[in-house]
């Protein structure tokens, strides 16, 4: 007999939690699945998914009141869905949908999906608030499911979650689907960028990326390498300020913002290197597929996910590192600070060091084209195929 599923994610386009509850609901097998997707406002689908997608038209709001009525509305409206659809299991992502998914449980097996640190970017009292709530609300969930040992570890060490209500999964990736579509051809204005030495980034032009050192970095690397170019992928609020600087660095014919992509892989797989400055993650959706498309990545060793993905013999409890480490399958850099320097600004220790890891695999051919065979191998491990019965487990 099928079970009942519910997903619950904010909005199905630009970011990776979307992509994830989308890719679930279409690996899910239809055999054993009927699947409902109930989202906050759809104002654009940017992902493939499988089931039926429910709107329950309520845009964010800036205001406390809008909060509280959207919360209120949504709350009603899942509960009934619940109650009407008899829902057997339901999945949610992000922090108030998995609030939400608790508080209106029915007879279905409650499960959420932690994709980051919680409470990253709250302060003061409503930091605390939220935590009071956390530690109160997740207790009642029947399955907490962090995506990273990182995240589980942050889950039991400063919300008190009992480690048996805890089980990681790791993001998978349909490796087939994402080789195929990195062998598309790119358009004819930027063939000839690539044949430039060619650094790519990926992600959402926002604070967490981190993007503003990369391009001061990038500064260095002109130096030793003056055709070298760095491509951005992705949108945000940004991009004036990522634009500017690199005006500001008199780089802004080498570097190209070329925006949000659907199929970002035919451009990253044509890379030399792939670089990934994050402050914070959970479990890095591009720094993994760009390892896919076979390119060799540098990536801080921000919190968390990278260091799980590039050396996993590593415990996730270790301070930071403060050097460059060349590692397996990858080269992890030491995060940095996060202060929005501008262009008259010297480079910063690590800065200086991210500039020099990429310097490194560009002159050293011998070690790049290592790197490229390494990624692949290291990726077979988070195959859908591998991971997607893990999920199935948790549904029984």
């Amino acid at each position: 007999m099928k079970k009942n599923l519910a997903i619950i994610v904010q909005k199905m386009h630009e970011t990776g939690v979307a992509r994830v509850a989308a890719n679930l609901s279409t690996h899910l097998s239809d055999d054993f699945y009927n699947k409902s997707i109930i989202t906050y406002n759809i104002s654009e689908t940017a992902y493939s998914f499988n089931g039926e997608l429910i709107n329950l038209k309520t845009a964010e709001s800036n205001n406390v009141f809008g909060k509280l009525y959207n919360l209120l509305k949504r709350y009603n409206a899942i509960k009934k869905l619940k109650k009407n659809r008899k829902i057997d299991v339901t999945v949610s992502f992000q922090l108030s949908a998995s609030l939400i998914n608790i508080l209106t449980r029915k007879n279905d097996k409650v499960i959420i999906s932690i994709r980051s640190y919680l409470l990253k970017d709250n302060s003061g009292i409503n930091k605390l608030l939220y935590k009071w709530v956390i530690k109160k609300v997740f207790k009642k969930a029947d399955l907490i499911v962090p995506v990273s040992e990182g995240i589980k570890y942050d889950l039991i060490k400063n919300y008190g979650i009992n480690e048996e209500k805890i089980k990681v999964i790791h993001n998978y990736y349909d490796i087939e689907k994402i080789e195929e579509l990195s062998k598309e051809p790119i358009e004819e204005e930027y063939k000839t960028l690539f044949e430039s030495p060619t650094i790519i980034n990926s992600g959402r032009l926002v604070n967490q990326k981190g993007q503003w050192h990369l391009i001061r970095a990038f500064s260095k690397v002109k130096l030793k390498f003056p055709t070298a170019k760095l491509v951005i992928l992705g949108n945000g609020n940004l991009e004036v300020y990522l634009k500017n600087l690199a005006k500001e660095l008199k780089m802004e014919s080498d570097i190209y913002f070329l925006g949000f992509k659907d199929n970002p892989f035919k451009y990253i797989s044509k890379s030399d290197i792939y670089v990934f400055p994050s402050l914070y993650e959970g479990f890095p959706n591009a720094l993994s597929e760009a390892m896919i498309c076979g390119v060799p990545v540098i990536s801080s060793d921000c919190k968390s996910g990278p260091r799980e993905i590039l050396n996993p013999g590593m415990s996730v409890e270790n301070p930071q590192i403060q050097d460059v480490l060349f590692t397996d399958f990858g080269v992890l850099v030491p995060t940095c600070d996060g202060v929005k320097y501008q262009a008259e600004n010297n480079l910063n220790k690590e800065e200086e060091l991210l500039a020099d890891s990429i310097i490194k695999l560009l002159t050293d051919e011998k070690l790049l084209k290592w790197y490229k065979n390494q990624t692949k191998i290291r990726m077979q491990d988070f195959h859908q195929d591998k991971v997607i019965g893990k999920w199935e487990d948790s549904f029984k």
